[in-house]
């Protein structure tokens, strides 16, 4: 009986060039604003990673419908068209620190949570809130961020049981409609979309059919469709691959060709009670990030890239990276690694497989980079299952919230093959016949190099790595 070898060859082709998909967004706080100090600066962190975009749904920037002092609309008895009736400031410190980093910001419009999460007593008025939010985000109205936001996302989680959205379909209907008019009204160029579905493959749902049938009807703009997903159920890289494909023929088959797809939130884990190593969440991280590139997502934003401090619930999410206190560890080092890996230009890489074991390959400037990750998964994923079904419980307070969602068909493929290092082969490299360095930089922080390595006149190259399980490697060669 044959076994597979622990060794798995790598081929690149330099010459053989693509764009990576722009997919390197975030979710989280960025750093200490007002009335929320002890969230640690992420900014250095994000900049180093090559973040693009951030989305703003977090605990500094959230429209309540109730009257809630640290909501962007405090008092809804105030008058709407007052500067004084808004509560802007974390916000802007908030937008300001990501537009200081060179990304933009894609804004979010929904309720806090868990305390106010009701639907909006009078529309005509929420509308008309939602439009000076977006004037002042977009166009500088009651001294604004000099720049736009150009983004903007109705929704966060509707069908997440009672918690994020306590009311019918019909309510939050009539709400994204408000949203979309309002937003027309100052700039029907500005990009709108939603509703950031929970549980995306729940067929006939009122958050899925039912949210496109009332935007078809109504003839609103949906320029993207968002949906999260994370993988307590499966702990599979290449749920997102399936996931996209299903809620891509969704959209075609409801006349939505045109419109993206935005996964507004991605992670290994996010059920607080679910739990797993550093080591393995940052192997996690780094193979689905490269399998990303891969799917029909047009848009990606992994949650969270902060400290997973959650002021309002009262525990750490298991999606943070680092300590909560800003210390990097393996997920921080996997953000990193996997945001330098994609830039510049796509090279063509064969050898991984679909078993976490996987690779990605990039030529920017003078630097050929190539991203190995050694992602395995647990045991408890690879257990046949009864149904393709997840359920769980999420604490509040006292209650104790029961819910479900569908899962992707369960993968024999996902079992490890049980691969410890890569025989890394490079060809058609511009540098022949010469001298190039390699610098390897792992999960740990480890760096290894830079060190001399031989390109033959040809244009190839050949060195060994070690790419133990639950292990990620970026591989420099610099002329």
């Amino acid at each position: 009986m044959s076994h597979p070898s622990p060794t798995r060859t790598l081929v690149v082709d330099a010459a053989d060039e693509s764009a990576f998909r722009p997919l390197n967004g975030v979710g989280g706080v960025p750093g200490p604003v007002d009335g929320y100090p002890q969230f640690p600066d992420m900014t250095p962190l994000w900049r180093d990673a090559g973040v693009t975009v951030v989305r703003s749904f977090d605990w500094v920037s959230r429209l309540d419908t109730r009257n809630n002092p640290t909501s962007l609309f405090p008092d809804w008895s105030a008058d709407v068209d007052d500067p004084a009736s808004y509560n802007f400031a974390a916000t802007d410190q908030w937008v300001e620190a990501v537009h200081a980093i060179g990304a933009e910001v894609m804004f979010t419009v929904a309720s806090s949570i868990p305390r106010n999460k009701l639907p909006a007593e009078d529309v005509e008025v929420y509308g008309r809130v939602v439009e000076r939010i977006v004037r002042h985000y977009s166009q500088g109205w009651a001294s604004g961020p000099a720049k736009p936001v150009r983004i903007y996302e109705f929704g966060d989680q509707p069908d997440f049981g009672p918690l994020h959205f306590d009311g019918e379909p019909e309510e939050f209907y009539a709400m994204y409609r408000a949203f979309c008019e309002a937003v027309q009204r100052v700039d029907p160029t500005l990009t709108t979309g939603g509703p950031a579905t929970a549980f995306p493959l729940e067929k006939d749902a009122p958050y899925r059919e039912g949210f496109l049938a009332f935007v078809r009807e109504n003839e609103l703009p949906l320029d993207f469709f968002s949906f999260l997903w994370f993988t307590d159920g499966s702990r599979d890289p290449l749920d997102y691959r399936y996931v996209s494909r299903e809620l891509r023929a969704l959209l075609d088959e409801h006349g939505f060709a045109d419109t993206d797809l935005t996964l507004s939130y991605w992670n290994y884990l996010a059920v607080p009670s679910s739990t797993a190593p550093a080591a393995e969440k940052g192997a996690f991280q780094a193979a689905t990030a490269i399998s990303l590139q891969d799917t029909v997502i047009d848009h990606a934003f992994f949650f969270r890239a902060d400290s997973g401090l959650d002021p309002h619930y009262g525990f750490v999410d298991p999606g943070g990276v680092g300590q909560v206190d800003g210390q990097p560890d393996e997920r921080t080092r996997a953000l990193v690694l996997a945001g330098r890996a994609m830039r510049g230009r796509r090279l063509a890489v064969t050898g991984g497989d679909e078993s976490g074991f996987t690779a990605i390959a990039g030529r920017e400037g003078d630097r050929v980079r190539v991203l190995v990750a050694n992602y395995v998964a647990p045991d408890s994923a690879l257990a046949p299952r009864d149904e393709d079904r997840f359920t769980f419980r999420i604490p509040i307070g006292e209650q104790r919230i029961e819910l479900g969602l569908t899962l992707p068909p369960q993968r024999p493929d996902l079992a490890s093959a049980g691969v410890q290092s890569a025989r890394l082969e490079v060809h058609n490299l511009p540098w022949t016949d010469a001298t190039v360095t390699a610098t390897l930089i792992s999960l740990t922080g480890e760096v290894d190099g830079p060190s001399p390595v031989t390109v033959t006149d040809a244009g190839t190259l050949q060195m060994d790595v070690d790419v133990a399980p639950q292990s990620v490697v970026l591989v420099e060669l610099t002329a």
